[in-house]
């Protein structure tokens, strides 16, 4: 019995491990002055994105409070982590690269590099990153400046 009690107590955290490994968390911000500007640039990326808030956010349907936009969904995470420094590093907007649900040219010569960084991971077993081969620079000018191994590799 006592081993039985024990498993389904695995069992539950492991559950309860999955369920939040399906939301973080991010840390939200404190003022209201730091509210109100996230907000703007939320409804911003939100308009450029043409996505609504739940595309990122968890919403009040899955348990939380009505507004309380902390718990990231997958794509959420995605953006927060991948996509958001990426835009800060290279100084360029979510609009640069997307244009609603389609991508622009820039956004198509991005996916065309991510491509190529997944085959050279595969091939050589060497892990590319955007700065391997572009230079940040002013907005939407790092694409077309290149690093000597981007010359060299010819791509």
């Amino acid at each position: 019995m006592r081993h039985a009690h024990l498993a389904a107590s695995v069992l539950l955290l492991a559950g309860a491990l999955v369920a939040a490994k399906q939301t973080k968390k991010f840390e939200a911000p404190k003022t209201f002055e730091e509210k109100e500007k996230i907000a703007v640039e939320m409804k911003k990326i939100s308009k450029q994105l043409d996505v609504r808030c739940e595309y990122c956010h968890s919403d009040a349907e899955r348990g939380l409070k009505e507004g309380d936009y902390t718990l990231l969904t997958r794509e959420g995470e995605y953006a927060h982590e991948a996509m958001f420094p990426i835009s800060a590093k290279y100084k360029v907007e979510c609009s640069y690269c997307h244009a609603g649900n389609e991508l622009t040219a820039a956004g198509e010569r991005t996916h065309q590099d991510m491509k190529f960084m997944r085959k050279y991971k595969r091939e050589k077993r060497k892990t590319l990153q955007c700065g391997s081969c572009h230079i940040p620079g002013n907005a939407g000018k790092e694409f077309q400046r290149l690093t000597k191994f981007a010359k060299k590799t010819g791509y």
